[in-house]
């Protein structure tokens, strides 16, 4: 993973990161450098289960918990995903659009 090893102030609200990484994850980028969104491994809090159906358990689902969850009546939305293996962890990263929940 990479490491964030300065950061200044910039204009406003915005600031400036000089970012490590290595050239694994600088390939992964595939050139884009506009609307690049950084996490932390830390921040992720919540827990989850995935749930396992099928013939040789071959669909897997995650479970929203509960506190992430509306009362609303389900509705499928759609959701765009990038997963990143780091040798012994796996990230999914998902974006849902909120329009698409109410």
């Amino acid at each position: 993973m990479g490491e964030i090893i300065n950061s200044k102030s910039a204009y406003g609200n915005k600031m400036i990161y000089k970012i490590l990484l290595n050239e694994t994850e600088a390939i992964n980028l595939k050139g884009h450098m506009r609307n690049v969104h950084i996490f932390a491994k830390e921040r992720c809090y919540y827990e989850t289960n995935i749930l396992e159906r099928g013939n040789k358990k071959g669909a897997k689902y995650f479970i929203i918990p509960r506190k992430l969850k509306s009362r609303q009546r389900p509705r499928f939305a759609k959701i765009k995903y990038q997963k990143i293996d780091n040798g012994n962890e796996v990230f999914y990263i998902c974006t849902v659009n909120k329009d698409s929940l109410h």
